[in-house]
Formats: structure tokens, C-alpha cells, sequence
């Protein structure tokens, strides 16, 4: 076993006084810990996480948009008309409240409103026919085109109920 005595004479030794005064040095540059903010240790780092991770939001977005868009564009031109005439349709009977046939008409507005209720079932059902069959795929010019024709019937049908009067925006 090691003796500091062989080693260190009494001098080197320090003192019962020397050594609180040693310690209290030491406790007084020994800076209490604070509490942060948010308890956030190392603000340098927390700032280049978000950093990196809004940056990396924003690349999946934009990557996500380039090939929604490259898909959209990849489409062939009948396709994508075909779609622009849904989503206006679609939009269109949003906007535009059912019908609904009332008793206090005068019978000839009420027969007027049916037969062209019963117009716009006719349609719709040759549109859901024509589209069965073309599925969604078929790039036939004569079937596009007839398929075009009956969207085009349904605004038509549509915008003649709102221009007579008969449904109200």
C-alpha cells in the first residue's frame, strides 16, 4: 500500500484551511446549471434539425408535385378532356341545388321541370354506359366524341334549367 508520507513531506501537504479555501475556489467557478428555455440543451443543433427537416418537407413536396404533374401530363389529350368536362359537371351540380318539384307550380312549369329531370337521367345514363364501355382506356375518336357530346348536353340541360328559372343558384 502507498503512504503519502513516504512520498510528499509535510509541507506539501496542504492544510485543513488551505483545502476548504481549495474547494470554495472550486465551487465558485462551477456555474449552476440553468434552467433553458422549452428544455432545449443545445439550441445550435435544435435550429439545424428544424432547418434540415423544413427543408426536407419542402423537397417532398416539391417531388410529389413534379410527378403528380408528369402523370397528369403523360396522359393522353382525350383523357384529360374527359376530365376537365367531370370536374365541371361535378362542380356545376354542386353549386347547383337539387330540384325538387314543388305542388304550388303551375302544372305546365311542374311537367317542364320533370321532363327535363327525366332528361338529365337519360343522359346520365348513357354517359355511365358510354364510359363503362370505353373504360376509362378506349381512345376511340367516335366514342370520345359522342362522349363529348352527351357531356356537353348535360351543361346545356343544366344551364337551360337556370337561365328559365326553373332551379335557383
Amino acid at each position: 500500500m502507498i503512504r503519502p508520507e513516504e512520498f510528499y513531506t509535510p509541507n506539501d501537504l496542504p492544510d485543513k484551511r488551505k483545502k476548504e479555501a481549495m474547494w470554495a475556489g472550486i465551487r465558485g467557478r462551477l456555474a449552476p446549471p440553468q434552467a433553458e428555455p422549452f428544455l432545449v440543451r443545445d439550441r445550435r443543433s435544435f435550429l439545424f434539425g428544424m432547418a434540415a427537416s423544413l427543408i426536407l418537407g419542402l423537397a417532398l413536396y416539391g417531388g410529389w408535385s413534379i410527378t403528380r404533374q408528369a402523370f397528369e401530363e403523360a396522359r393522353p389529350q382525350p383523357i384529360r378532356l374527359e376530365q376537365a368536362y367531370v370536374s365541371a359537371i361535378r362542380e356545376f351540380e354542386r353549386v347547383v341545388p337539387s330540384v325538387i318539384v314543388k305542388s304550388s307550380q303551375m302544372p305546365q312549369s311542374a311537367g317542364q321541370l320533370t321532363q327535363r329531370r327525366d332528361q338529365l337521367k337519360l343522359v346520365d345514363a348513357a354517359i355511365a354506359e358510354l364510359r363503362r364501355q370505353t373504360n376509362g382506356s378506349d381512345l376511340s375518336p367516335l366514342k370520345r366524341d359522342h362522349l363529348r357530346q352527351l357531356y356537353s348536353m348535360k351543361l346545356n340541360i343544366l344551364q337551360q334549367m337556370i337561365e328559365e328559372g326553373e332551379i335557383e343558384i
